[in-house]
């Protein structure tokens, strides 16, 4: 267990070596080695420093506190954010990193489609997809270099009928699922009454973070964020015998 003293202030864990200075070590000196040992002020916060590899159990060191040894333990890098005067990795004092602290990093957000383009046939299935995908934001975290990666792990759609659906899928046209127009897919929806509606689509992010070298690490929750709104009508459809297709007569009944 690994115990500062702190007084509104944050503490950063890594397992190479742990570290807090009346010099202003900085965070990037923790993760480097640079700094190991020392306090700051007037004794408010005295923490012991040492060299760890994990798995190892960890080093012994000693700072002036005289509360003996500091350990660091084996795992991954994880930045705490102490919010008490005592706190530790593994107490209530302290906290991982949460959406709100990486409420700088934005997503992208998906966008939606659906097939027919802008209308729909009662009793028939609309198709319903988005462009999305797992993406990697850059920026500050805590005050260090950061990346945050974004991966779409949920859809939920609206269909403005009263009905909607939750699916683990962004869709895809008819055509790439390799199958006929107005077929069911996994993203479609049935609208039964003629009219005009407005579909919404939220998708939940699942997010990781990463400082400099290190690998990506979970962070607990999901980002809901909305894609466009598409407004479409739904209509009846009208059966007429024609001469010549569409390609041939562009200006023909239907086209």
């Amino acid at each position: 267990m690994v115990w500062r003293r702190l007084l509104l202030s944050l503490a950063l864990l890594a397992p190479t070596a742990l570290a807090l200075s009346s010099g202003g070590c900085a965070p990037g000196d923790v993760l480097s080695g640079i700094c190991t040992t020392g306090s700051i002020g007037d004794g408010t916060v005295d923490v012991g420093g040492v060299s760890h590899t994990p798995g190892s159990g960890g080093g012994g060191g000693s700072g002036t506190s005289g509360e003996g040894s500091t350990r660091v333990p084996a795992g991954p890098p994880v930045i705490w954010k102490c919010l008490e005067v005592t706190c530790s990795s593994d107490t209530p004092g302290a906290a991982p990193i949460t959406l709100s602290d990486i409420a700088s990093f934005r997503p992208v957000p998906g966008v939606q489609y659906m097939e027919p383009n802008g209308w729909m046939v009662p009793g028939l299935d609309a198709n319903f997809y988005a462009a999305t995908g797992q993406h990697v934001v850059t920026g500050t975290l805590l005050g260090q270099a950061a990346s945050v990666r974004f991966t779409p792990v949920a859809f939920h759609w609206d269909y403005g009928d009263g009905q909607a659906a939750t699916r683990p899928t962004n869709g895809a046209t008819w055509a790439a699922l390799g199958i006929p127009e107005f077929d069911p897919t996994p993203t479609s929806h049935v609208f039964l009454e003629e009219g005009e509606y407005t579909i919404r689509l939220t998708i939940d992010f699942a997010a990781e973070y990463r400082f400099a070298g290190s690998p990506f690490y979970p962070i607990a929750g999901r980002l809901p964020v909305p894609a466009n709104d598409l407004h479409v009508s739904v209509d009846g459809a009208k059966t007429v015998l024609v001469e010549h297709d569409c390609v041939a007569n562009p200006a023909g009944p239907g086209c």
